[in-house]
């Protein structure tokens, strides 16, 4: 009967660390490196000229942060919590502070409301980093040269959360890119670790670029909420003083 139970104890722990194993693992996608087309000479000023940048594999979140992953940090001692109460919007043609209604709260939506400062330190918390630009590009486009995450077709509220709703979604509530990464167009933009500079495109390193050495802003990519579908565009390029947070900015992490 000991043995029955020794046996029965033994296939349980064996589950329960097989099911820790693979949800730890579905929560990232492993990309395999490659050579893609970044930019568009179609696009904005910022996104020209289109030039052919090489990306070493690496791994990056399937889903945004969500608010319950980004408290668990905070619980941990190792973030500062969200900036719930003194949040940036753009609104009537200016940014101004407000405090983040409930109803666009949920432990389940992506966590916004967070500096660049504070998304790279939950990162750091995770073992992980911010995805570079050309990174965070290289996985959107998911081996394609498509407008969107999903392909070419206009934006809607059957493919994306964006300025049709009025709140963030759930993250993983759309289908996912053709790598399984899920969001990578709308519902919150996402915070990259490379400083912005206008030109960039024009001497940009070819292998593994990590953007310019200094500026005072950093890139937001992705498209958010609130966005129109021009900024939903893969290869349209923004960008956010790292200092403060606002109520469509998010973020993921990624390890080489």
């Amino acid at each position: 009967m000991s043995n029955f139970k020794s046996s029965s104890l033994k296939t349980i722990l064996v589950s329960i660390i097989l099911w820790f194993s693979t949800a730890l693992a579905g929560q990232s996608v492993q990309i395999t490196g490659g050579s893609f087309t970044m930019g568009d000479n179609n696009g904005e000023a910022d996104e020209v000229p289109e030039h052919e940048v090489a990306i070493s594999s690496f791994s990056l979140d399937r889903y945004q942060v969500t608010e319950k992953e980004y408290d668990s940090c905070v619980r941990a001692g190792k973030c500062t919590p969200a900036h719930y109460d003194n949040c940036m919007v753009w609104s009537r043609g200016k940014f101004m502070s407000v405090k983040v209604p409930s109803s666009y709260r949920n432990p389940d939506y992506p966590v916004v409301c967070i500096t660049w400062y504070q998304a790279q330190a939950y990162c750091r918390f995770k073992g992980k980093t911010l995805p570079s630009e050309a990174q965070w590009e290289y996985a959107a486009k998911a081996g394609q040269k498509y407008t969107y995450a999903w392909g070419d077709s206009p934006p809607s509220s059957q493919n994306c959360p964006f300025s049709e709703k009025k709140h963030p979604q759930k993250t993983g509530s759309y289908k996912p890119n053709s790598w399984g990464l899920y969001d990578m167009t709308g519902n919150v933009w996402e915070w990259v670790s490379d400083f912005y500079e206008r030109d960039y495109y024009s001497f940009s390193e070819k292998r593994d670029p990590q953007g310019p050495q200094a500026g005072l802003y950093r890139v937001i990519r992705g498209g958010g909420w609130y966005s129109g579908k021009k900024q939903l565009r893969i290869t349209n390029r923004h960008w956010f003083s790292p200092a403060y947070p606002e109520v469509s900015i998010g973020f993921r992490c990624t390890k080489k």
